[in-house]
């Protein structure tokens, strides 16, 4: 927008309003010709398409009546406009109430109170007992060129970069924005100790299981972020949110019932699997927890911070779920409680991998194989065996979209599914052929889902559902005398890749459970899985079996890279293991660290990245350099601490 012709345009506009009033024609002007000859033009001046209906357009009526105009970027309303006639008093309380009410109850931040003479803004996010605390500044029009730079704020530039957000929390009239981080963790965890105890009190008579009861608590969080995640990204305008006032505004109904109407909205624009029909959708759930579930997810208590879900990373939610594993819901008959079980994470070895160690391993991993000019992306078929919240199989998406951008020249174009008539983008195509992972545990897989979908989210496009690609079993064990529904055949759950050949990457930070000290565990266990892996090693440790699984189901010539204890270095009970990775693979690179990653964990780790070349008849001296990483854990300058020869 041309600022100098933007002054031009509202300089003749307060050239008119000051002939008006000259000539005294103020009084005939009512509301309409007000808003037709000096409002409108004032704000087109301010590079808004006041023609156009979907970036300004008049707004219907609701529970708390009506404002004239709303101005979107995008269908996301940015402000709400109420419009009076020249000469009218702003300063009646109910015309801000009513500007203000009306942002308030859209979830906006933003509410213009205007009739030419003088522009007042209000900041609606705070419901305030005087309308008067919530103004952040009134513009007169003999000074809309003096403050030219306070008027600009209202631009449709203004808010496409944020100037007015910016402006106002130097005044502290806008709640800071903060990322999604540590608050939230603790914040999940009181969500889901609510639910598990309300939902037991008002559905006693659905005999709910404990596997029921965390399930529809799952889903239903996950349906919330998600649904934050599509407000903040600006691909929905806050429903929630909304829905939560109008709600209020009328004082009568229970909320589940709105509630659901949103997750309608969200599964016939996004078709997944997060909102399809499920058991938690016949749960009653109080007011007052739904009241307090969703307002948390936009402010902290105080309200001195608001979340930014735009902001979110894949290892925020992935340590929600370590967070989670910690805790074990305990059924009684009458009420659900969420107790500490730290131990529960332990035994299953579940560590959540730090997001430079992730990058790493799949950077030095698939990274590698595109940098193959004969690649053929679309083939390349990544895979974690122990996929957990999914920070692995994210990571790897990031890294295949990278090169689908650089590289493919359709990579912005929608292509159409004539199969199923709807159209997807090659990020979709990407979830669907690149990406797999398989998990023990049924939460941890709903979350991996749900990370992958947010990357991908957009507006107007159906969401995959990826049920055939991110599944729930156990790695290994193929075997349901043993593991029950949980054992996983892979030439059957992957029978197009396996018979293929096999897994291009397979990257993980697999559990680490020595089995021979479990002595709870059942003795057909620990002899099942020696007799599958064709092992004598005496000390059993889950890690050395997710090595032999990782190399039998990588095609030749594929990559895998895992970060595991140091033990497998030097220790004799892993020498057979040791020999089979010499046989079948080529070793290609080794990363120590001499500070510990995992501040849980008992033993140090390794990063061992190896090549599958079992074709060659002849195998080469395995020559490796083996790197530290310093105190900082920056691996761009990691030093070589050895150089060992392996054969």
């Amino acid at each position: 927008m041309d600022k100098e012709k933007a002054k031009q345009e509202i300089l003749e506009l307060i050239a008119k309003y000051n002939k008006v009033l000259e000539e005294k024609r103020f009084s005939r002007y009512n509301e309409e010709m007000t808003k037709k000859d000096f409002i409108l033009p004032l704000f087109r001046a301010l590079g808004w398409n006041v023609e156009n209906s979907e970036e300004v357009s008049a707004e219907e009526k609701i529970s708390k009546g009506r404002v004239d105009y709303s101005f979107r970027i995008n269908r996301i309303p940015k402000f709400f406009l109420e419009a009076k006639p020249l000469k009218e008093d702003l300063d009646k309380p109910e015309f801000i109430e009513q500007a203000i009410n009306y942002a308030w109850h859209k979830g906006c931040t933003w509410a213009v109170l205007t009739d030419f003479e003088h522009l007042k803004i209000f900041n609606a996010e705070w419901k305030t007992a005087d309308p008067f605390q919530s103004h952040l500044k009134t513009i007169p029009c003999h000074e809309f060129l003096d403050r030219f730079s306070e008027l600009w704020l209202l631009s449709k530039e203004s808010f496409e970069q944020g100037l007015i957000d910016k402006e106002a929390e130097k005044w502290g009239k806008r709640t800071k924005k903060i990322p999604v981080d540590k608050q939230l963790l603790a914040d999940f965890t009181r969500f889901r100790g609510l639910l598990s105890k309300n939902i037991m009190k008002l559905n006693q008579s659905m005999n709910l299981t404990e596997e029921d009861l965390d399930e529809s608590i799952q889903r239903i969080l996950d349906r919330l972020i998600f649904i934050r995640n599509c407000e903040d990204r600006e691909l929905e305008a806050k429903t929630l949110i909304s829905n939560l006032r109008e709600w209020e505004s009328r004082g009568r109904g229970q909320l589940i019932k709105s509630l659901r109407e949103v997750f309608v909205y969200f599964d016939k624009q996004y078709n997944s699997k997060i909102f399809i029909t499920h058991l938690c959708d016949d749960l009653m759930i109080s007011d007052e927890v739904l009241h307090e579930i969703i307002e948390g997810l936009y402010y902290t208590k105080d309200r001195s911070l608001s979340y930014d879900f735009s902001a979110i990373e894949a290892d925020v939610l992935g340590n929600i779920y370590e967070q989670y594993l910690g805790h074990i819901l305990k059924k009684t008959e009458k009420r659900a409680k969420l107790t500490a079980n730290n131990a529960h994470r332990k035994e299953q070895g579940i560590y959540y991998t730090p997001t430079y160690i992730v990058d790493y391993i799949v950077r030095n991993t698939l990274g590698e194989l595109l940098k193959d000019k004969k690649v053929n992306a679309e083939k390349i078929r990544v895979l974690d065996p122990a996929c957990g919240s999914g920070s692995f199989l994210i990571k790897a998406f990031d890294v295949l979209n990278e090169y689908y951008s650089k590289n493919d020249k359709d990579y912005n174009q929608t292509q159409f599914d004539f199969k199923t008539g709807t159209p997807f983008t090659t990020k979709a195509k990407i979830l669907q052929n690149n990406i797999f992972g398989v998990d023990l545990d049924k939460q941890a897989v709903e979350i991996a889902q749900l990370n992958l979908l947010l990357k991908i989210a957009e507006r107007g496009h159906r969401l995959p559902l990826l049920q055939e690609n991110i599944k729930v079993g156990n790695s290994l064990i193929d075997d349901p005398a043993i593991a029950e529904d949980k054992a996983f055949k892979w030439e059957e759950e992957f029978n197009q890749i396996i018979n293929e050949g096999g897994f291009d990457v397979v990257i993980s930070n697999p559990p680490y459970v020595q089995l021979s000290m479990e002595a709870d565990l059942p003795e057909v266990l620990k002899q099942y899985i020696l007799e599958r892996f064709k092992s004598s090693m005496g000390r059993l440790n889950t890690f050395g079996f997710f090595i032999k699984l990782g190399i039998d189901i990588l095609r030749d010539g594929g990559r895998l890279g895992f970060i595991i204890p140091n033990t497998v270095l030097t220790q004799d009970y892993y020498e057979e293991l040791r020999e089979m990775i010499l046989q079948d693979c080529k070793i290609v690179s080794i990363v120590s660290f001499g500070d510990l990653p995992f501040k849980d964990a008992v033993v140090e780790n390794v990063i061992l990245v190896l090549e599958k070349t079992r074709s060659h008849k002849k195998r080469e001296t395995n020559k490796v350099k083996i790197f530290s990483v310093n105190a900082n854990m920056e691996f761009e300058k990691q030093k070589v601490i050895d150089q060992a020869v392996f054969n």
